[in-house]
């Protein structure tokens, strides 16, 4: 009994002592069969291991071993200068702890709208971080809830272009015109351009979702808002 309380107690603290970085973490079920990506801290407590999680912008999520004290940080994406091992958990006494954000869910995916400016290659690796992806929109009806949900707010100015935008996963970078959704490499078939998009102009070959719910390109290096999705949480 007293081991249970200790736990909830430490748990108790690390999210509050993260809430003060503006991190917050729950304790989730581990559903995953592996983890490909895991960086091992041996000998670690869990507010050891929430902290560099918290300082970690590549760590996801972490598993705390009760046991032996070993602190797993979890990323997505391959972090430069980082060696990684695969953990596959087949015991009762890993905790997973995974880092709050707001994912809302549509039609079974999830998004998630991050209100940090960012070219567009920033932006798809700070979603790859997430174990997501730019957003790819497949019908006028997500497009148009895209907009409503994160888009559309009193303080957007009347220039649709700059104003109250976020980055998609779509661009023409390989090929002029041939415009590809990034995440599946396929091509864009529904689309719902702005009145006179997309020009291509001066190398504009990055497209990002207006405040109305029509598309855009534009200089993939333009520091914008941008949408991630996911398939799951």
């Amino acid at each position: 009994m007293f081991q249970t309380w200790h736990y909830v107690f430490v748990t108790l603290f690390l999210e509050v002592f993260c809430k003060q970085r503006s991190v917050s973490y729950s304790v989730v079920d581990i559903e995953a069969p592996n983890y490909p990506l895991t960086v091992p801290y041996p000998d670690f407590s869990i507010l050891q291991c929430g902290t560099l999680c918290t300082e970690d912008s590549y760590c996801t999520e972490f598993l705390f071993n009760k046991t032996n004290k070993q602190c797993n940080a979890v990323h997505c994406v391959n972090k430069p200068g980082y060696s990684y091992q695969f953990l596959s958990p087949k015991n009762d006494q890993l905790l997973r702890f995974r880092k709050d954000l707001n994912w809302i869910e549509y039609m079974g995916h999830y998004y998630y709208h991050v209100e940090k400016n960012a070219t567009w290659e920033e932006a798809k690796l700070e979603c790859q971080k997430l174990c997501s992806y730019l957003v790819e929109i497949n019908s006028k009806e997500e497009s148009d809830w895209l907009a409503a949900s994160f888009l559309m707010k009193d303080s957007c100015d009347s220039n649709i272009y700059l104003s109250c935008t976020a980055w998609t996963g779509g661009n023409d970078r390989s090929t002029e015109g041939g415009y590809l959704w990034d995440h599946t490499n396929s091509l864009i078939s529904f689309t719902n351009w702005y009145i006179g998009e997309p020009n291509g102009r001066d190398g504009e070959n990055c497209i990002h979702l207006t405040n109305d719910g029509r598309w855009n390109d534009i200089w993939c290096d333009t520091p914008l808002y941008y949408i991630c999705e996911k398939n799951y949480i």
